[in-house]
Order: C-alpha cells, then sequence, then structure tokens
C-alpha cells in the first residue's frame, strides 16, 4: 500500500489495481453520480477506473477506514477547466456521508496536495443545489469566489489557498 497521509481516522492511498471493485463501486452509485453528471455507461466506468489508477498526471488518494482497511471515498486533484488552475474533487459512498471522513480527508490532502503540486490555490466547484457539498467546503474553509451555469447547472466555484 502506497500512503499518503494518515488522519485519526483514514489512510489515504495511491490507487492500485487492488482498488479498481471499490472505484467501479463508487462510479456506479446513482447517490454518488447525482451532482456529477447522472449514470455512466460501463465502458466510460472501466476508463475512468484505469485512468485514476495509471494516471500521473492528477493527485489521486483514496480514503480507507484506518480501523478495517475499507475503501470509502477518492480524492483528486487535477487541472480544472480552464486548464490554468488545478480543482480538487471528491466521491465517497453514501453510506459515509454525513460521517467526517470527507472533511478528516480533505483537511489533510488540501495542503498536502499545494506542497506536493507545488500549487498555491486549488478550487473546487459544485452544484449550487448540492447544499452537503458547500456545507462542507465551507467548513474546510474555502472561499467561495464565483457562480457560474456549467453542464445545465448553476454551479459555486470555491479556492482554497496554501498555508505555506
Amino acid at each position: 500500500m502506497d500512503l499518503y497521509l494518515t488522519t485519526k481516522r483514514c489512510l489515504i492511498t495511491r490507487p492500485q489495481l487492488r482498488d479498481r471493485p471499490f472505484l467501479n463501486q463508487l462510479f456506479c452509485n446513482e447517490k454518488t453520480r447525482a451532482f456529477l453528471g447522472g449514470r455512466q455507461s460501463q465502458n466510460a466506468i472501466e476508463r475512468r477506473c484505469s485512468k485514476v489508477i495509471s494516471q500521473s498526471q492528477c493527485d489521486h488518494g483514496i480514503v480507507r477506514l484506518q480501523e478495517g482497511d475499507r475503501a470509502v471515498g477518492l480524492l483528486s486533484v487535477g487541472p480544472y477547466h480552464d486548464t490554468l488552475s488545478y480543482e480538487v474533487s471528491y466521491e465517497f459512498l453514501p453510506e459515509y456521508w454525513g460521517k467526517g471522513y470527507a472533511y478528516e480527508a480533505l483537511q489533510a490532502f488540501l495542503p498536502f496536495s499545494c506542497q506536493a503540486l507545488k500549487l498555491p490555490v486549488i478550487l473546487a466547484e459544485t452544484q449550487h443545489r448540492n447544499t452537503r457539498s458547500k456545507r462542507l467546503l465551507d467548513k474546510i474553509g474555502l472561499q467561495q469566489v464565483d457562480q457560474l451555469k456549467r453542464f445545465g447547472e448553476q454551479q459555486v466555484i470555491y479556492q482554497y489557498r496554501s498555508p505555506v
């Protein structure tokens, strides 16, 4: 296991082949996909799984519970739509929503990613109607910097500034 970070309850590891069944489960989950464009074809899911496991351009982390080593989420930092900036994204299985795992993992992952990728700023974009995600980004301390319409939905753009 290629360990990035350890938090109070989580391990954040580099995606590996053993994570493919988890990634497939995550990417197939209708609740997880509700604010991420909806259902995807099995071919699209397979391509995405392969990309997460092999891609070096983005920084990906599998969030695992320390107790039981169960994969519960995925964190990623990669090029943003304008390709001048970078964006963090996160997906967790619904049974782990509201338990603080995303908060705990992102609090560790954001400064780590800024330092590792030498980024002064990382953006986050979520649908305006995704109130859970907006609350999470507010709680972590990201600042809302813009709103726009993309993918047929009103989006909110947040900004994380590196503490270093």
